[in-house]
């Protein structure tokens, strides 16, 4: 029946739209707020690990800074007095001019019962000893068993690298030393303190009574490293010159430190970036670079995990959010179905139809507001019906009186006939010219056509004319082919053309010239131009013309 072939279906799409709309407004919005915190929280991390890692490194330099005071209080001690030494220091004994260092056997007792002191009171020293320049003897002494030195290594003519003799400490960094006997234990690389060792009345530091080395395990960092909690990344020691002392990946030791794979250009001014978390430290009293890099990666996967939480927060607060606007719009929507209901009983002409109101709200409103235009509409349809039969009545008189066109086109094609009969071609000619103008008028009932069918009129108007007055001008058009489609107002040329003819042209009886051009503005309007080379107006006339516009 009628009303199910024209059933609606829009309630339906309604409450698609709410459910669209619930679910848009909840994803964007969670979507947004986690979007938002776990960018807050990557942030945070990255701050937490710049922090953990700054505290790690200097507590990493703190501890390599303590090791080097601890040796500069050993070279310090050699040159105190002890009571257990007889109030002479470990420099009595190895100077010469000293009494001390007369007695040999007190000496090498000494000096080898000092060596072993310092080792034994210091874990992280692999070994020491110290060349004495007076007796061309050597005191040694190792914290690792099966270790000695080598007896064919000239201890007394290689000296310390390092340049000129002086009192200063000097570090040598990342060697495996030839003075360690190969038979015993030296597949480790050490870091050897050294200083030269003078009497300490001397006033000039270029005789040296001999030097001492302290070895340390170049790895011992990594004791630092294991009492920290949480390393991430890759922690790098290096010296002066770039070299890395220490890795903990294990990978780099004793190269050259290579910052371009972590985009560190410049070693000095090492800096985090979009890959990588970068802290650095340096120490003023051994040189050393304490580099520690941490792979952006990391802190992303503790985020990962953040965000799936999120997520999963987020999804559950969907279902959850979909739930309840699925129940909510469901009772919506059944109630705006109730009255779509009223609406199709009302789609087939019963207008004695209305809804029960059963609330106050806006749906309420609605259905009180159906209930009064039913009543309206059905009172606005008996007062019309009746107004509406007499005005077709109007109509159908009017219609009856006006000419039928068909009938003027085919008169005016009888006369043309007529004419071209006794050889009139120019009368024939002005009658067709006349009928398609008269057509165009009856049959063109839009108020705007292209600009291609208004040029045709006005070529059309002109070509009577020029019947009319023996061709006493042309017409030229100059009109780009694009602009042709463009829509302009129905008659907006013909009557300019006209006063171009009758006004402009009054006189010419020959090389008249009526030209249409036409372009496109740069600012994106349309400009025709009409013009003749007619005589033209006076100034007084152009004046008036002026002041009346």
């Amino acid at each position: 029946d009628d009303m199910s072939r024209h059933e609606p279906h829009f309630v339906s799409r309604y409450f698609l739209k709410m459910m669209l709309s619930y679910c848009l407004v909840i994803v964007v919005g969670l979507g947004l707020v986690s979007v938002f915190t776990t960018s807050w929280v990557t942030a945070r991390l990255t701050e937490k690990e710049a922090r953990v890692d700054r505290e790690l490194v200097l507590q990493v330099r703190d501890y390599s800074d303590d090791k080097y005071r601890t040796i500069q209080n050993i070279f310090a001690q050699l040159y105190m007095p002890k009571n257990y030494y007889g109030n002479n220091s470990i420099m009595d004994y190895l100077n010469p001019r000293k009494e001390a260092g007369q007695d040999k056997k007190t000496k090498r007792e000494v000096v080898s019962g000092y060596l072993q002191d310092i080792c034994g009171s210091n874990s992280f020293i692999s070994d020491a000893f110290i060349a004495d320049y007076g007796d061309r003897e050597i005191f040694f002494y190792s914290n690792i068993p099966g270790r000695d030195n080598s007896l064919d290594y000239d201890f007394f003519g290689q000296g310390l690298p390092g340049g000129a003799v002086n009192n200063k400490i000097r570090i040598v960094t990342n060697y495996i030393p030839e003075y360690i006997n190969q038979n015993s234990v030296n597949n480790f690389e050490v870091l050897s303190y050294c200083i030269y060792l003078f009497d300490q009345n001397a006033i000039r530091f270029d005789k040296p009574l001999g030097y001492i080395v302290i070895n340390v395990r170049a790895d011992h960092f990594r004791d630092a490293v294991r009492t920290t909690d949480g390393l991430n990344g890759t922690l790098f020691v290096t010296d002066d010159d770039g070299t890395v002392l220490f890795d903990s990946s294990g990978g780099e030791t004793g190269k050259l430190f290579n910052g371009e794979p972590y985009g560190i250009t410049d070693l000095d001014h090492a800096e985090s970036n979009k890959d990588y978390v970068i802290n650095m430290q340096s120490s003023e009293k051994t040189g050393y670079r304490f580099i520690n890099i941490v792979n952006q990666d990391v802190i992303r996967q503790e985020a990962g995990s953040i965000r799936r939480s999120l997520y999963g927060i987020l999804l559950a607060c969907v279902v959850l959010a979909l739930i309840i606007s699925f129940i909510s719009a469901r009772l919506f929507s059944r109630r705006i179905n109730q009255l779509v209901q009223k609406m199709r009983v009302m789609d087939v002409s019963e207008f004695s139809v209305t809804t029960d109101v059963k609330s106050n709200d806006e749906i309420g409103y609605l259905e009180q507001s159906f209930n009064n235009m039913i009543t309206r509409l059905d009172k606005h349809i008996q007062t019309a019906y009746v107004y509406q039969l007499e005005n077709k009545t109007a109509e159908l008189k009017a219609l009856q009186a006006q000419i039928n066109p068909h009938f003027l086109f085919n008169t005016l094609e009888s006369i043309r006939f007529n004419a071209l009969e006794h050889q009139d071609a120019d009368t024939a000619k002005m009658i067709h010219l006349l009928g398609n103008l008269f057509r165009w008028n009856i049959q063109s009932g839009d108020l705007f056509v292209e600009l291609r069918q208004e040029i045709n009129y006005a070529e059309t108007f002109i070509e009577l004319q020029k019947l009319r007055y023996a061709d006493a001008f042309d017409f030229t058009t100059d009109v780009p082919q694009k602009l042709l489609s463009l829509g302009v107002p129905k008659f907006i040329l013909q009557p300019l053309v006209e006063n171009a003819i009758k006004d402009g042209q009054k006189g010419v009886s020959s090389g008249g010239i009526i030209s249409i051009t036409a372009r496109e503005e740069p600012e994106g309007t349309l400009a025709i131009r009409v013009e003749d080379n007619g005589h033209g107006m006076d100034a007084v006339t152009v004046r008036r013309i002026t002041e009346r516009l």
